[in-house]
C-alpha cells in the first residue's frame, strides 16, 4: 500500500509535457548538428533551419527548402518529445492572410535550394522561404533582411563556408542582404508556443 502511494504521489507531482498543437502558418525551428547545421550555427546562433505547417490533421505537412529536396512539401516525421522536435513558433496577431502565405509557398514548390543564398535568383533557402511567404495585406515582408554574416564568434571564416562557396566559383556574399533562422526567431511578430 506505501508503494502505490509514492507511485500516485510521485505521478501526481511530475509535470507532463503536452504537444503542442500546430496550425497551419506556425513555423517550426530545428536545431543541426552535423555538416551545414554546425557551420550555420557558428556564424548565427541556435537554429539552423525553419519550416512552416501547411496543414495539420491526423499528420502534420510542412512546406521548407533543404539541399535534399529543394522547395517541397513533406510529412514531419519527427515525434513530439524526441530530442529533435522543433520549437515552434506562432504570429502574435493575424497582420497576414494564411490563406496568402500557404499559396505562396505552395507556389514556390519544386525551386531549388539556393546553394548561394543570394536574393532573387530563382533558388531558395528556408529562412528566405519563409521570408517570402509571409506578407502583410499591402505586400510587404513581415521579417526583415540584414546584411548576412557567415563569421563565426570570433570574426574567423569557417573552413566549411570557405569551401562551399569556393565548389560554387563565388566569394561568401558577406554582408549580402538575406535572413537566418535565428534572426526570424526573434522577431517581435513572434511567440514561441513549445
Amino acid at each position: 500500500m506505501k508503494r502505490l502511494l509514492f507511485i500516485i504521489l510521485l505521478i501526481g507531482n511530475t509535470v507532463f509535457a503536452q504537444q503542442p498543437t500546430l496550425r497551419p502558418g506556425d513555423l517550426l525551428f530545428f536545431r543541426d548538428t552535423t555538416g551545414m547545421g554546425n557551420a550555420v550555427r557558428e556564424s548565427t546562433g541556435e537554429y539552423t533551419h525553419v519550416a512552416l505547417v501547411a496543414s495539420v490533421d491526423d499528420t502534420v505537412w510542412i512546406i521548407d527548402a533543404t539541399q535534399r529536396y529543394g522547395v517541397s512539401r513533406r510529412l514531419l516525421t519527427i515525434k513530439y518529445g524526441s530530442s529533435d522536435f522543433p520549437d515552434v513558433y506562432r504570429f502574435k496577431s493575424g497582420c497576414f492572410s494564411i490563406d496568402s502565405v500557404l499559396a505562396r509557398a505552395r507556389s514556390f514548390i519544386g525551386q531549388p535550394y539556393d546553394n548561394a543564398f543570394l536574393p532573387g535568383n530563382g533558388a531558395l533557402y528556408c529562412s528566405e522561404l519563409v521570408y517570402e511567404c509571409y506578407l502583410d495585406s499591402n505586400g510587404n515582408h513581415l521579417f526583415e533582411a540584414k546584411p548576412m554574416n557567415w563569421r563565426d564568434r570570433n570574426g574567423n571564416m569557417p573552413q566549411y563556408w570557405q569551401e562551399h562557396f569556393k565548389k560554387l566559383g563565388m566569394p561568401v556574399p558577406e554582408g549580402v542582404p538575406g535572413t537566418n533562422p535565428t534572426d526570424m526567431s526573434r522577431s517581435p511578430l513572434l511567440r514561441k508556443v513549445q
